[in-house]
């Protein structure tokens, strides 16, 4: 179910994500703030693992939704982001969101195996990131 319709999240949470999307500052950024809430909100306390990694996220705005090559420069930031911390990670497994606007793609990194999920998505012969 959708963030913005699911009657589960606190209203004063979704009130965050809807004025963020309708602010147009800097397009970059208005998602850090509510995905920050966010965060806290779920995890309110959890500091058990301090200076090592234990979840990672990188914000997008929703406009990288339009283009192909934004989301696959996304995914290999992604990847990248993963190839740096997750031999650090203390727990089995590392796990990521990749987030463009309200719209998030989840991945896991087997700390044991050093391999990450989802695998790459193949790209077009004609596609140039």
């Amino acid at each position: 179910m959708p963030f913005d319709t699911d009657a589960d999240w606190p209203a004063p949470l979704k009130t965050i994500f809807e004025v963020s999307r309708a602010t147009m500052g800097t397009l970059e950024h208005r998602y850090y703030g509510p995905y920050d809430k966010l965060l806290n909100y779920c995890f309110n306390g959890f500091d058990y693992f301090r200076r090592q990694p234990v979840f990672l996220i990188e914000v997008k705005d929703d406009s990288h939704l339009e283009a192909p090559s934004k989301r696959v420069a996304a995914d290999l930031q992604m990847r990248a982001r993963f190839d740096d911390l997750l031999y650090k990670c203390p727990l089995p497994i590392l796990h990521g969101l990749s987030v463009m606007g309200t719209t998030m793609r989840v991945y896991s990194g087997d700390a044991k195996a050093m391999t990450l999920d989802p695998p790459r998505v193949p790209t077009s012969p004609d596609h140039v990131p």
